[in-house]
């Protein structure tokens, strides 16, 4: 054997073990607690790791095991793919990471939501189902599944449930939720740009006095429908560059 191709040999043996070995931080290296997804740990290699106590716009969603698409990167793309730690959960989702899009496919989980934390006055048990948030250039390029809202805490709407789909809208990633409680016709709208930005409204439409003060109690303005409250902001950047 040459030494040419010895040393041949040797640099695509190096290569294939730090492809092997590589450590999930490298894909995480992005992620923090406040953005849009974020763990608070990792461990494991890029094929077979774990992401520890996830959070999905603030909220925590547990610890997951996630594994980076080989045919992805192909493409350019990097996908990894996650699954919920807990033994016999459905909770699944794929996260675009790098590439010419990014976002999420196919999310499925169930968690509580504060939304409190993102400006409305509000808390529930959110059920997502293939939702996807998928976007090109800063556009929305795909969206898709269901959402189920069940309001929970001490305000005026506790149990009221709310449903809706995800579309794209004018570049924009956009969900109408619409269900009704407390005698009230609810919607929820969010709209969320590709650039982290986001638009939150909830609307109440009663005539009931009591419900529209108790709603105005708790932040909600006044308006000729009943109450409404509409509030605005920015998710962090939840990966690198």
């Amino acid at each position: 054997m040459s030494n040419r191709l010895l040393i041949v040999i040797l640099i695509v043996a190096t290569l294939v073990m730090t492809v092997v070995f590589a450590p999930m931080s490298l894909l995480t290296v992005g992620l923090t607690r406040g953005g849009a997804f974020g763990a608070a740990g990792v461990s494991g290699v890029v094929w077979n790791g774990r992401l520890k106590d996830v959070t999905l716009g603030g909220a925590p969603i547990g610890s997951w095991k996630g594994g980076l698409n080989p045919l992805a990167l192909v493409t350019g793309q990097i996908r990894m793919g996650l699954t919920h730690v807990k033994a016999g959960s459905d909770q699944r989702a794929v996260l675009l990471l790098r590439g010419r899009e990014k976002g999420v496919e196919r999310l499925n989980l169930r968690t509580s939501a504060d939304l409190a934390a993102l400006g409305l006055p509000l808390t529930g048990d959110v059920a997502l189902r293939d939702v996807s948030a998928v976007f090109r250039n800063g556009r929305c390029a795909r969206a898709g599944g269901e959402m189920r809202l069940r309001l929970i805490g001490e305000g005026p709407l506790r149990g009221a449930v709310l449903s809706g789909v995800a579309v794209c809208r004018a570049d924009t990633w956009t969900t109408t939720l619409s269900g009704r409680g407390a005698g009230a016709d609810l919607t929820l709208s969010g709209r969320v740009q590709g650039d982290g930005r986001y638009q939150l409204e909830m609307a109440v439409a009663t005539t009931d006095p009591d419900l529209i003060q108790g709603l105005v109690a708790s932040g909600f303005a006044r308006d000729a429908t009943g109450a409404r409250r509409a509030v605005d902001g920015r998710l962090a950047s939840s990966s690198a560059p």
